[in-house]
This record gives C-alpha cells, structure tokens and sequence, in this order.
C-alpha cells in the first residue's frame, strides 16, 4: 500500500480508531450469538450443538479467506475490499435480527465469517502503513482489542438491551457501528485507491516460521474462543443469574483490554522479545483454566477473568512480533497468523460444545488448559526460528 506524504497522511490515531471500530463491527455477531443464546431459545430450538456449529462456521469461512485476503486487497484495492466487508457485516447483522430458524443464524454468521477474513487483513495493512512504527505497538494493541470489546459489548447488550427490549435488538448495534466507521474511512482520505502489495499482498511460500506462529494462533484461539462461546451458558448452569453471566463475560473482556493495550504500550517503550511475552501470556492462559476445573464460584470468576482477561492479552505481542518480522508484508502475514487464530476459534466452540453436551465441562475446560499450555511451547520454539526473508512487492491494483 503506498504510504502517503506527510503533509497528507490522515491522523494516524484517527486511522486506528476507525479500522479498530470495523473490526469491532465484525466481531460482535460472533459474540453476541453466545451471549443472547438463552433469549433466541425463547423463539425457536437453538441448541448448544447449534451454537457450536455457528460459531464454527463463522470463524471457518475466516480461516480459509484470511490466508488469500492480502492479495486479493493488492488486486481490487483497499477501499474496495473496506466496501466489501462493511457491506457483508451489515448483511448479516440484519439477517440474524430477523432469523426464526437456527439455520438463518448459521447462514447469516457464515457471512459474518466472510467480513472477518477479508478485514482482519485489509485494517491490519492499513495500520501498518498509516502508523509511525514507534507507535505501532499501542495501535496493535488497540486494533487486537477489537473482539474484547465485542465481547464487553456482547456481555452488556444481554441486561441492557436484550432484557428490557428484544435480543433481536443487539444485532444492530453492529450494522450501526460498520456504517458510521466506514463512512468516516471512506470520507477522511485514510484509504489510499491505489496498493503496492508492499504491506498487503507478496504471497509468502513454502513453509515458514508465520505458518508456526500461526500454529501458536491457532490452539490458544481454540482454548479461549471455545470458552468464550460456552460461558454464559456454563455460567447460569453454575448457578449464575443471566444478568450475573453477561457481566462476567462483560467484565471478562474489559479486562483482556486492558491486557492488550499494556502489553502494546509495553512494546512501544521497551521494545524486547514479543513472542517471550506472547507465551507468558498463554501460560497464564493455562492457569486461568485450571482454577475453573476446580470450579466453585469465586475460583470460575478468577478463572474466567485471568484464562480470558489478562491470559488474552498474548494477541497484541503477536502481532507486533508477525509485523515487526515482515515489514514488507504485514497483511499478508497477519493473514497467514489470523488464518490460525480462525481455525482455532472454528474448532474451539464445536469441541467444547461437543465435549459439554456429552460430557462435561470440567473436561472441556481441561481440554482447554492443555490447548494453552500447547500455544505457548509453540511460541517459545518460533523464538528459535530465522525471521522470514523480505518478499518482492506485488503488482498493484485500483481501488474504488
């Protein structure tokens, strides 16, 4: 993506703000179907074999477009791509509003699903052109906070919005928030019609130390999203109020916020081994859910808020470590490590809702704890791998 001249480049805290709120806008049916899972089963049969399979689906079709979204970027250019993936978030977002069918919100979060591959990639190029790499560290803090904020969102919108008025209503929170941001993305000048594949598109071939790291992506996506998709359910079978359940899931991601955007901050001012601190992170995932196998209530809060609180903060010193080893080709990259982190996030819900429905969740959360404990060995062996060679830059493409 051609970086634009000083004088003429968009505030880049400006560019963070908004690329962060279209992701948000993406993420949130992923969280809010969990989340407003007891009010859907008040209009119809939505089981937690249903709820898996969403999700699954969801973060399936991510994972397969993910991978090939930078260079489709560097072909029909960013602000085409940005169109494409607010256009598909606001399609689905009103599609699950009307949905009277599990099928309906399978369908719809499919799409969703397809809005998330294409602009994981698309805001993390934009991000890494548009932003001095001094500040990057916070910027990619904030940008992987995204689905923590989806989920503090997710979790407020069950007592604040799905009580008093419908659980239909949540879904358009996020065809609101695609609007306004692409709107202002679109009107401000932060994207650029043209690319030279430099941060969006080289194809990255062959075996490489990305495709471990997006190994690492992939098992710690799969212990938390799992968790995260199962929570307030587990919760209120635990004995939780719904109110109580939607503000752990709440207070949960305030706290996986805050984890990224230190751990960013962090990065910024003492710049030092990302991956070692990516796998602090996964290890202390790996605790979280082991106080949860204890159960009791006090140790589930603890559990919950260290295993997908602050555990989850290993994403922001991630990706800083994937753009900082491709500085020619950060969305491709990212693509590849998001690739991961969909996967996981595809088999995490189905085989914890699996292991829920036929077994229980004290076995799921084990497993839970040993695919932690597994992401941060990963990380710890990348750590010993050669930083990928510079790629050549792809030929460009015209935006809208």
């Amino acid at each position: 993506m051609k970086r634009l001249p000083v004088a003429a480049r968009p505030s880049p805290g400006a560019l963070t703000g908004w690329t962060t709120g279209m992701l948000l806008a993406a993420c949130l049916p992923q969280y809010l179907v969990p989340a407003l899972a007891v009010g859907m089963r008040d209009d119809f049969a939505f089981t937690d074999a249903h709820l898996g399979l969403a999700a699954s689906v969801s973060f399936g079709l991510s994972a397969t477009i993910a991978p090939v979204a930078g260079r489709l970027v560097a072909r029909i250019g960013p602000r085409t791509a940005v169109v494409i993936a607010a256009t598909l978030i606001l399609i689905s977002s009103l599609g699950i509003a009307a949905a009277a069918a599990p099928g309906a919100v399978i369908g719809f979060m499919a799409l969703n699903g397809a809005a998330n591959g294409i602009g994981s990639p698309t805001f993390t190029g934009l991000v890494a052109t548009g932003v001095p790499a001094a500040k990057q560290g916070f910027s990619f803090g904030l940008l992987t906070s995204a689905p923590q904020i989806a989920a503090f969102v997710a979790g407020l919108a069950l007592p604040v919005i799905a009580e008093p008025l419908s659980w239909r209503a949540g879904f358009l929170l996020p065809a609101s928030v695609s609007l306004i941001c692409v709107s202002a993305l679109l009107a401000g000048g932060f994207i650029p019609r043209t690319t030279d594949g430099a941060a969006m598109g080289p194809r990255i071939r062959g075996l490489r130390p990305i495709h471990v790291i997006a190994l690492a992506a992939a098992l710690a996506s799969a212990a938390v999203i799992g968790m995260r998709s199962f929570l307030v359910v587990f919760a209120v079978a635990e004995g939780f109020q719904e109110g109580a359940a939607g503000a752990l899931m709440a207070v949960m991601g305030l706290v996986a916020i805050a984890s990224r955007l230190g751990f960013g901050l962090l990065g910024d001012r003492r710049p030092g081994d990302a991956l070692r601190r990516a796998a602090m992170l996964m290890a202390l995932t790996t605790a979280g859910f082991a106080l949860m196998v204890v159960g009791g209530d006090a140790l589930i809060v603890a559990g919950a808020l260290i295993a997908g609180g602050i555990g989850w903060g290993w994403q922001s010193p991630l990706s800083l470590a994937v753009v900082s080893r491709h500085p020619t080709s950060a969305g491709a990259a990212i693509g590849i490590q998001m690739s991961g982190f969909f996967v996981g996030a595809l088999i995490g819900p189905l085989v914890i809702g699996l292991l829920a429905e036929h077994g229980s969740y004290t076995t799921a959360w084990v497993m839970c704890a040993c695919l932690a404990a597994a992401a941060g060995t990963v990380a710890l062996i990348v750590r010993r791998l050669p930083h990928d060679s510079p790629l050549p830059p792809l030929a460009t493409g015209d935006g809208m």
